[in-house]
């Protein structure tokens, strides 16, 4: 009997999603492909591995036996592949991330760097989504792995992961009667900030900025000091926050998804080659925990966690 990797790789996704839709997107393949890939490895195996839960699925007692051996065999092939995949094509690629992408980005391309410094040249560049966004339109780079809102999500966009805006401010403050939001961003190209400002405009609920800092970390301990309040994702939350309860007349925040954007619709071999790697370094950690694109251990030993 042989268990092939991408069926285990199906049903981690399929676990920590919840969903073979969600994971068949994941995986940027059909749903009946998933399905398949689960049925037949039920039936090599002689059991079942998942059951339904409501509208979702979840794993039965030998579902979640094999993960264990599952997550271990895939986080060790896939380190393995990223590592030694040779590679056969030359030029310059140039790749923009958000903060806490650049970790998983550098894990994925140093290696490939140290061993092909005649052929390539990665060029990377950290910042937030409104400037990635912007490099991408002036093709001052050709990849960007960022986050956008849900609507704006574009059809050759690879997702990596969702997630979603929360309003946030110190759990020990009390926010609860204000003439005025007192108003917390990452500073004038704030990508939550702009979101934040045009939900609270349109509900006609005055606010001011009262403090800008462009760090994950910044932000995170102004909130916990009692600042103010912001629209943050939710991996940003730690048990020094809580979350703000927005008046009725302020619509709901959109959802979140982290993407890989290409500047062209047709990629060069090259960026195609860097973009799949770097897809399959985020669809190949856990989504249960804490993701490769939202956490980044600081020495200290903070994290650093969102755009």
């Amino acid at each position: 009997m042989k268990l092939d990797i991408e069926s285990l790789r199906a049903l981690k996704t399929v676990a920590d999603t919840g969903s073979v839709n969600a994971a068949a997107d994941l995986l940027c393949i059909s749903r009946s492909a998933v399905s398949w890939k689960l049925k037949r490895m039920q039936e090599r195996l002689g059991t079942n591995l998942l059951q339904k839960d409501g509208r979702g699925v979840v794993l039965t007692d030998s579902g979640h036996e094999l993960l264990m051996f599952a997550e271990t065999i895939l986080t060790a092939h896939d380190a393995a592949t990223r590592r030694f995949q040779a590679i056969d094509v030359s030029g310059t690629v140039r790749i923009g991330a958000t903060e806490g992408a650049s970790g998983p980005v550098l894990d994925v391309l140093a290696p490939w760097a140290r061993r092909n410094t005649d052929d390539i040249d990665v060029r990377i560049r950290v910042d937030h989504p409104v400037a990635l966004a912007g490099w991408l339109a002036t093709g001052e780079i050709d990849l960007a792995v960022t986050m956008v809102l849900e609507p704006d999500v574009e059809p050759d966009d690879v997702l990596l992961w969702p997630d979603e805006l929360v309003w946030a401010h110190s759990a020990s403050g009390d926010f609860a009667h204000l003439e005025r939001i007192p108003l917390v961003t990452f500073g004038h190209r704030c990508f939550f900030g702009a979101v934040a400002g045009e939900l609270l405009t349109r509900a006609d609920v005055p606010f001011d900025v009262v403090l800008e800092n462009p760090s994950n970390y910044g932000v995170q301990m102004a909130l916990a000091s009692g600042a103010g309040i912001a629209l943050i994702n939710r991996r940003l939350l730690t048990d020094q926050h809580a979350e703000w309860e927005p008046p009725d007349s302020v619509a709901e925040a959109p959802g979140l998804r982290y993407v890989i954007r290409a500047a062209s619709s047709e990629p060069s071999e090259l960026v195609q080659m860097m973009l799949t790697q770097i897809r399959n370094s985020f669809t190949s950690a856990s989504l249960r925990s804490a993701s490769p694109l939202d956490v980044v251990t600081a020495n200290d030993g903070t994290q650093l966690v969102g755009g």
